[in-house]
């Protein structure tokens, strides 16, 4: 089963923040870092639950070749996967969850 995706408010604004950082850096990169969330997104959206819960039922998936995570629920009732937020690895989780 293929789960709806939904995202907080806040989490256009992490990626492009983080899209800023890596276009700095270089245009492809930042482009690679969008390339690989879609990935994580489509994995997440086909098997949910694949990850582990890592803290009050929110689960975590690392993104390849970035040190990023997708921290999100799963809404079994509703058949919806609610991403909260897309940080660096080096960030407290606790920092993100009121979202």
């Amino acid at each position: 089963m293929i789960y709806k995706i939904v995202n907080r408010p806040l989490v256009t604004s992490d990626i492009l923040n983080a899209v800023d950082f890596y276009k700095e850096i270089n245009p492809k990169l930042a482009h690679q870092f969008l390339l690989r969330i879609k990935e994580a997104i489509d994995y997440i959206e086909k098997s949910p639950f694949s990850f582990q819960i890592k803290y009050n039922q929110v689960r975590t998936v690392l993104l390849k070749q970035f040190p990023y995570q997708i921290h999100y629920l799963v809404d079994e009732e509703r058949n919806t996967v609610v991403i909260l937020a897309i940080i660096h690895s080096y960030r407290n989780p606790d920092d993100f969850t009121k979202r």
